[in-house]
């Protein structure tokens, strides 16, 4: 850029000095022959004075001070011309050479990206993935020079290593690491050795996935520039039976940012996908290395209604989606499947946590890809029974839930059934007209909504129909499925979609 710069200032310089020797200036006296003194503007037209004799050619000397220049004076006879100064052949080769040096110092090289825009040929750093293409060009470019023992001999030396990046070089004939500077003990290996963080097939997806023109694989792998694992970025090219590579590092959401690190997770399997097909992707999530704390994939084929992979719960492999059931038989297959989509999707429901042991409240992160779904989740302990008004919130926000993936029919059929119930905690929907679509106990299905009166008498219709998207709570006494005795009700009832969906615990 300094050098541009320069560059434009001397072309100003030159063509400043040209201004200065072809402009005419004020009459004078006729000096000795040699250097010509500066023009003087041209008069308005008129009688042409007599011609100043011309002054010898020679080499141009160094330009003399020109005289005051002052307002333009009234209209008069034109002075003599002065003498012209040799100035063409010098100021177009100077010219010349100028614009040559500009066009020198901004000179692209448009290999060195994809999309065949300009670049420079050597990008700053912070342009992290131009500058790992850059050095992936330059190690090829060494193989072509200097051939393959000189270039994996260069690349397996510390001072090859420039901070976060390295050139890692591999056989692909021969299923060999030939340079790995960051780390030796790979070299002379196959792609198999090199694994991230759950023993991930790192180095067999970047195999896989390199192609002539080059192409981006992301995974997680230690960074030698911090010692710590991070996502990276590689660009790998195959190239004359070898692969060349190198990657740039990002820190990647940790796992204290749950939602964020569940999304990564699932785009990591995604990522292997593309690279080694399915049935590798399978073998490799059905191993328990692939449980990363309460993180594990499970994928499934949506054609077939299959669970492909679930290290967390092997009798599910094989099985169909309603197989994958939560506390009370809680279809959360069923509502996973049909949750997903091509952009991803979050479905919240009850799970056993293979961490700890126990059911918590779980939020899995479900994508729909090339026929299969990827999803893995997060969990949190969610409300205990202790807390009566929160678990029952938390106990109808589940069944809106199922409704809002599953649909009413589905979603009235598992609420028909005594597995639903919770110990003293059911639910029952209920239509705009408030007769009651769906209750564990037949009788209560269909029911006229004027019979809504409870053991005392109090009649609690109203109050539960005028229940809004906010939800609010109805009280009145009634029999508690598990006492078989009269007590205090506190149901919690939420409109949706035009449906009352209620549960309530007791006193």
């Amino acid at each position: 850029m300094r050098q541009f710069v320069t560059a434009l200032f001397v072309l100003a310089l030159a063509l400043s000095v040209v201004a200065c020797q072809s402009t005419t200036g004020p009459a004078g006296p006729q000096g000795p022959s040699g250097v010509a003194g500066p023009a003087g503007s041209e008069g308005p037209g008129g009688v042409a004075g007599p011609a100043g004799p011309q002054g010898k050619a020679g080499a141009i000397g160094p330009a003399g001070p020109p005289g005051p220049t002052g307002a333009r004076g009234p209209a008069g006879p034109a002075g003599p011309a002065g003498p012209a100064g040799d100035s063409a052949s010098l100021d177009q080769a100077a010219i010349a050479s100028i614009m040559e040096r500009i066009k020198d110092s901004s000179r692209t090289d448009k290999a060195d990206s994809p999309d065949g825009k300009s670049r420079r040929s050597m990008p700053p750093k912070w342009e992290t993935a131009d500058y790992t293409r850059h050095l992936v060009k330059k190690a090829i470019k060494m193989y072509d020079s200097d051939g393959l023992d000189a270039t994996v001999a260069h690349y397996n030396t510390k001072e090859s290593v420039d901070g976060q990046w390295y050139i890692f070089i591999y056989d692909e004939s021969e299923d060999t690491m030939l340079a790995h500077a960051a780390n030796p003990d790979l070299v002379g290996r196959p792609a198999s050795y090199a694994v991230g963080p759950n023993n991930y097939p790192a180095g067999e997806a970047l195999a896989a996935s390199a192609n002539e023109s080059g192409v981006w694989f992301s995974y997680t792998f230690p960074n030698p520039a911090t010692g710590g694992v991070q996502a990276k970025h590689s660009w790998v090219v195959s190239y004359d039976g070898y692969i060349f590579g190198s990657g740039w590092y990002e820190p990647g959401p940790p796992k204290s940012d749950t939602p964020a690190y569940t999304q990564a997770f699932v785009e990591s399997a995604i990522n292997l996908y593309n690279a080694v097909g399915i049935e590798d992707t399978v073998d490799y999530y059905n191993m328990e290395e692939s449980v990363d704390g309460q993180w594990y994939i499970f994928i499934y084929d949506e054609s077939e209604d299959t669970m492909l992979a679930h290290a967390a719960n092997p009798d599910l492999v094989g099985r169909p989606a309603s197989y994958a059931v939560g506390p009370n038989n809680y279809p959360a297959g069923e509502a996973l499947a049909a949750s997903a989509n091509e952009s991803g999707a979050w479905f919240s429901y009850t799970y056993p946590n293979p961490s700890t042991g126990g059911v918590q409240a779980k939020h899995s992160w479900v994508v729909s890809y090339d026929g299969y779904i990827f999803g893995s989740g997060w969990y949190e302990p969610g409300p205990p029974k202790s807390n009566a008004p929160a678990y029952t919130k938390a106990f109808v926000e589940g069944a809106i839930n199922l409704y809002n993936a599953v649909g009413l029919d589905r979603t009235l059929e598992y609420y028909k059934t005594t597995d639903s119930v919770d110990g003293q905690w059911y639910i029952f929907i209920v239509d705009g007209n408030g007769y009651t679509l769906s209750h564990h106990q037949p009788k209560y299905i269909g029911r006229d909504p004027a019979l809504r009166f409870d053991a005392k008498g109090y009649f609690y219709g109203d109050d539960l129909r005028s229940a809004n998207e906010a939800g609010r709570w109805v009280d009145y006494v009634l029999l508690n499925p598990e006492t078989g005795a009269d007590r205090q009700k506190h149901t919690w009832a939420v409109l949706h979609d035009g449906l009352i969906f209620a549960s309530g615990w007791y006193e």
